[in-house]
C-alpha cells in the first residue's frame, strides 16, 4: 500500500511557469522596442510606443530581478540617479561655438545614409530629419559627456517635438531664428553666415546646413542619400532656389 501524498509538501509548478511567462513577455517587449527603433520614420506613434516600451522593459526588469538584492539595488540606484540628473539645474551655458562644432560632427555622421521621406535614423533620413538628428545626437552626447542635464533635456524636447523644413523656416516653437534672405545659396554672401546655419527654401520643402569652407550638407531626394556639396553648384536645383538662412536658437550668444 502506497503512503498517502502530503499535499502540503508537494512542489508547485505554477510559480515557475508564471515566472517563465513573465520573462517571455519581457523578451517580447525588448523585441518590440528594437523593432520600433529600426523603423526609419519618426512619428508621434513611434515615439509614444518607444517611450512606453522603454518604461515597460525597465520596470519589468526591476520586477523580475527583485529577489536578487544587489541587482535590485543597482537598478533602483541607476533609476534614481538618472531621474535626479534629468531634473537637476544646468551648469553655466555652453559656448555656441562648441555646440556648433558638435552639431557639424553630428551631421557628418549621417553622410551617405539613404534618403527616406519622413526618416530620422541611420536606416533612412530626409532633409529635416538630418538637421534635427544632427542636433539631437550632438546635444544628447555632449550633455552626457559634460554632465549637463540642460543639454540632455533639450535633446529629448527636440526629439519629441517633430518639425518640418517649413517649420524650421518659420521659427517654429522658437527653435530657430531668421538671419537673412538670399536669392540662392550660390549668390549668398558667406561672410554673413556661420557653420551650422541652415538654408530653407522659400517654399519650405527643403533644408540644408552649412558646414563651412563653402560646403553644405543635405539629405537630397534627387541623389537618394545624404551628400555634401561645395558651392557654387549649378547642377543641384536646391542651390538655385530662393532661400531663408536660419540659425538654431541654441546657437545664439
Amino acid at each position: 500500500m502506497k503512503p498517502p501524498i502530503d499535499l502540503q509538501k508537494a512542489p508547485s509548478k505554477k510559480p515557475v511557469l508564471t515566472r517563465r511567462l513573465l520573462w517571455l513577455l519581457w523578451a517580447m517587449a525588448i523585441a518590440l522596442l528594437i523593432a520600433d527603433c529600426l523603423i526609419p520614420v519618426s512619428s508621434f506613434a513611434t515615439r509614444s510606443v518607444g517611450i512606453a516600451l522603454v518604461l515597460v522593459s525597465w520596470l519589468g526588469l526591476i520586477f523580475l530581478t527583485w529577489r536578487r538584492r544587489w541587482v535590485r539595488l543597482g537598478l533602483l540606484a541607476f533609476t534614481g540617479l538618472s531621474a535626479c540628473f534629468l531634473v537637476a539645474p544646468s551648469p553655466a551655458r555652453m559656448a555656441p561655438p562648441t555646440l556648433r562644432q558638435d552639431f557639424l560632427v553630428g551631421l557628418r555622421r549621417y553622410q551617405g545614409v539613404t534618403y527616406y521621406w519622413g526618416g530620422e535614423s541611420f536606416k533612412g533620413i530626409d532633409c529635416s530629419g538630418l538637421i534635427r538628428r544632427g542636433l539631437i545626437d550632438s546635444a544628447f552626447s555632449k550633455g552626457i559627456r559634460s554632465l549637463n542635464p540642460g543639454l540632455v533635456r533639450f535633446a529629448l524636447w527636440l526629439w519629441w517635438h517633430d518639425c518640418t523644413a517649413s517649420d524650421l523656416g518659420e521659427e517654429y516653437r522658437h527653435m530657430t531664428v531668421h538671419v537673412l534672405d538670399t536669392p540662392s545659396v550660390n549668390q549668398l554672401d558667406r561672410s554673413r553666415i556661420l557653420p551650422g546655419d541652415l538654408a530653407v527654401t522659400a517654399s519650405g520643402v527643403h533644408i540644408m546646413a552649412y558646414l563651412g569652407g563653402n560646403t553644405w550638407i543635405e539629405a537630397d531626394p534627387g541623389a537618394g542619400r545624404v551628400i555634401t556639396v561645395p558651392t557654387p553648384c549649378e547642377t543641384n536645383v536646391w542651390f538655385r532656389e530662393p532661400m531663408k538662412i536660419m540659425r538654431w536658437g541654441i546657437f545664439q550668444p
